[in-house]
C-alpha cells in the first residue's frame, strides 16, 4: 500500500503541477508578508516590549488564518484529486467561504502550539532542577503528539467533512490507530517540505503535502471499511489480515501503468 501511495501522490501531484505552484504562490506571498510584518512590529522602538509580544502574537495568528482558510480550500479540491477528479482554480475561491470559521479555531490552535514551543520549553529549560526539565520534557512530547496526529486534521475535515471538534478529535484516534503509517506520513511530509526549499517552495510546498495527506488517508479508509464489513474477526485478528492489495486492486487498475513518456508527453498516449 506504501509504495502504492507513494506512486500515485507523485502521478497525482504532476498532473496537477502548475495548480499546486498557483497556490503554493499565494500562500507563500502570504508568509512573506508575515514575515516582514513581524520584523517590522518588533523594530518599532518606540513600542514597549509588552505591545510588541502582543502585536506580533495577533499578526502572527492573523496569517496563520489567512493560510489555513486558503490552504483548507485547497484541501477540500485534493480530495478530489485523490479520487480521482479534476483539479479547479474557481472551486478554491469559492470554497473559501466555507473554510474560514474551521480556519480561526485551527489558527488559534497552532498560535498556542508555537507559543508553547518557542516560549514555556525554553522557560522550563532555565527552571533549575529535575522539575524544570521534566516539564520541558513534557510539553515537548505533547507538540510531538499534536504534530503527528493533526497531519490528519485536512483529509479528515475534506473529506468526512465534520466540524472542528469531532475533526480534532478524530485527528488523535487515526494517530494511535495508524501509529506507524503516522509516523511514516510525518517524515514523508518532512521529505516533501526539504524538497519544497530546494524548489523555491513552489512545488510541492504546503498544498502538496495536502495533496499527500488526502491520498494517504483516502486509502486509510479502505482499511476502515473493510473492518466493518469483517465483525466476525477479533480487532486484532483483522488488523494483521487486511488484504492491501484486494482493496486497492481497483485504484491500481484506475491509475494504470505510468511511463516515463507519459510523463513528459502526455498527450502522445
Amino acid at each position: 500500500m506504501v509504495w502504492f501511495f507513494i506512486k500515485k501522490n507523485f502521478c497525482d501531484g504532476w498532473d496537477n503541477l502548475i495548480w499546486l505552484m498557483a497556490f503554493n504562490l499565494l500562500i507563500l506571498g502570504i508568509g512573506i508578508g508575515v514575515y516582514y510584518g513581524l520584523g517590522a512590529i518588533v523594530g518599532i522602538a518606540a513600542l514597549p516590549e509588552w505591545a510588541v509580544i502582543v502585536l506580533s502574537i495577533l499578526f502572527f495568528a492573523a496569517g496563520v488564518f489567512l493560510i489555513s482558510t486558503i490552504l483548507f480550500s485547497v484541501s477540500d479540491v485534493c480530495a478530489k484529486i485523490a479520487d480521482f477528479k479534476s483539479s479547479s482554480y474557481k472551486e478554491v475561491f469559492t470554497g473559501l467561504k466555507n473554510c474560514w470559521k474551521d480556519a480561526v479555531l485551527f489558527s488559534l490552535l497552532i498560535t498556542v502550539l508555537v507559543i508553547l514551543a518557542v516560549i514555556a520549553i525554553p522557560f522550563y529549560l532555565r527552571m533549575s532542577g529535575l522539575l524544570g526539565l521534566f516539564l520541558a520534557a513534557l510539553v515537548f512530547w505533547m507538540l510531538c503528539l499534536c504534530l503527528f496526529s493533526l497531519q490528519w486534521f485536512l483529509p479528515l475535515r475534506s473529506q468526512l467533512h465534520g466540524g472542528f471538534r469531532k475533526t480534532f478529535k478524530k485527528c488523535f484516534i487515526i494517530f494511535f490507530d495508524n501509529a506507524g503509517f503516522s509516523v511514516f506520513m510525518f517524515f514523508y511530509s518532512l521529505i516533501l517540505a526539504a524538497l519544497s526549499v530546494f524548489l523555491a517552495f513552489l512545488v510541492p510546498g504546503l498544498a502538496g503535502i495536502a495533496l499527500a495527506q488526502n491520498n494517504a488517508f483516502r486509502l486509510r479508509l479502505y482499511k476502515y471499511d473493510w473492518l466493518e464489513k469483517h465483525t466476525d474477526l477479533s480487532p486484532k485478528e483483522a488488523r494483521k489480515h487486511i488484504p492491501w492489495g484486494e482493496l486497492i486492486a481497483e485504484d491500481r487498475e484506475t491509475l494504470g501503468p505510468r511511463t516515463l513518456k507519459s510523463f513528459i508527453f502526455p498527450w502522445k498516449d
